[in-house]
């Protein structure tokens, strides 16, 4: 994901040393910003939600241990690096096919063959990985679909072929594609990472219940303690479900097949739904604790 950034901004330090005027943005140009910005967002939500879940994950043993419950023998295997494995390689290859029609549509010679290979070939490998860690994955016929489209992508452009051609004979590959990302995150907050997250949250506030349980019953503790320790319970409580982050990648993610179309197109009204999902998706991830 990070590489298309460093890209991105030695192309913007080049031009700044150049006594060049910029130049107007077309759609197939502005496509590749929003996909490329799209990809980065979509990496941070990942490590947000890897940190969050190993932090509830350690809590959860710690709080249920400290209530009187067994030491845990081992912590469960962490789910979101296993989905982030998927949507990094999957992303690469949206913001190459974004490349490709983008110099396409300015005459250029549409490269990237042998960084779309690369990915292709990760992809396949996280898919493979990713049933090891239990969770209401994608089912097989969307699995399969998906790989298959993104394996279309990631073939080099045919000769002779321009934006709108390209963009128009791979748009089912980019709809299945996105369908088999919005799967493995998840459609809804009982599968993909979203339900196996849903699952390890609701753990952790059993563990903050127990404590306050223990707590109950502690007669070492006065009625100050008690009601201290409550408060400082409820504040936790009161944070906001890692699920809001991953739901609002499912929305971002499902503005992206129209926003392909758009830039085939020469559309750049199109874009507006994507850009507006992009910036709400941001919005949300400044804020996630």
């Amino acid at each position: 994901m990070r590489r298309y950034l460093l890209l991105h901004l030695a192309g913007l330090t080049l031009a700044a040393c150049a006594a060049v005027p910029p130049q107007p943005q077309g759609p197939a140009e502005r496509h590749v910003a929003l996909v490329g910005t799209a990809d980065q967002a979509l990496g941070r939500m990942v490590d947000h939600l890897a940190l969050r879940e190993r932090t509830e994950v350690e809590q959860s043993a710690s709080l249920r241990f400290a209530s009187g419950g067994a030491v845990p023998r081992s912590l469960p295997a962490p789910t979101t690096p296993i989905a982030g494995a998927v949507l990094d390689p999957a992303m690469d290859l949206m913001v190459i096919e974004a490349q490709r029609i983008a110099a396409l549509s300015t005459g250029a010679t549409a490269g990237g063959d042998a960084e779309a290979a690369a990915a292709l070939d990760r992809l396949q490998v996280a898919m493979a990985r990713l049933g090891t860690v239990p969770a209401r994955w994608p089912s097989e016929a969307v699995r399969r679909r998906g790989l298959e489209a993104f394996r279309a992508l990631s073939q080099p452009v045919p000769a002779g072929v321009d934006a709108a051609r390209l963009a128009a004979g791979r748009q089912a590959s980019v709809e299945a594609g996105v369908a088999l990302l919005r799967a493995v995150i998840g459609e809804d907050a009982r599968s993909g990472l979203r339900g196996a997250l849903a699952q390890r949250h609701e753990a952790w506030r059993s563990a903050q219940r127990g404590v306050l349980e223990a707590a109950r019953t502690d007669r070492n503790l006065t009625p100050q303690d008690r009601m201290a320790l409550w408060n400082r319970v409820q504040a936790t409580l009161a944070g906001d479900p890692p699920d809001i982050a991953a739901a609002e990648a499912v929305s971002l993610l499902a503005a992206l097949p129209s926003a392909h179309a758009a830039a085939g197109a020469g559309d750049a009204a199109g874009l507006s739904s994507f850009e507006a999902s992009l910036a709400r998706f941001q919005s949300v991830l400044a804020q996630a604790r």
